[in-house]
């Protein structure tokens, strides 16, 4: 099952931006590519500090779940698309979306045998994902800015 699980989570979310104004998607693309590239460092940071561990995955990944190449990719993608620019709604939505995947997803990854908590909790993961959605926010305004100047 958890590898079923696994399949889901990695292709089944890139379905949900087919119907999606197309240029909006590429704008926000690189915020969902720097969130992945970012969230990986943390899995490294994880396996090296015992937060966590992935037992179950896709037979090409090791230690980084294929969540985070599937889901959380277009997840970020599409809160930018329907929140972006105000800082406020897209932090609402973080924090909504963080609540459910550490309080309520997470266990039920934990119980299916996709990873296991070991130092760190529900708490700390829902913590680490608002830290990264504010750098993932600060990076899609820098990008704006950066795409402005070639622009002009």
């Amino acid at each position: 099952m958890a590898q079923v699980i696994s399949w889901i989570f990695f292709l089944l979310p890139w379905v949900l931006l087919l119907p999606l104004n197309s240029s909006r998607v590429k704008r926000f693309t690189p915020a969902g590519l720097f969130s992945a590239l970012f969230i990986t460092i943390i899995f490294q940071i994880a396996e090296k500090w015992n937060w966590w561990t992935v037992t179950n995955n896709l037979f090409f990944l090791t230690n980084i779940s294929s969540f985070v190449y599937g889901f959380l990719i277009v997840a970020t993608i599409l809160v930018f698309y329907f929140t972006y620019p105000s800082f406020l709604l897209y932090m609402i939505f973080n924090l909504i979306i963080d609540a459910i995947q550490a309080f309520i997803v997470s266990p039920l990854f934990i119980k299916s045998g996709l990873y296991d908590f070991h130092k760190i909790n529900a708490l700390g993961l829902f913590l680490l994902m608002i830290f990264v959605a504010s750098i993932n926010y600060f990076y899609q305004r820098w990008q704006d800015t950066a795409f402005n100047k070639t622009k002009t």
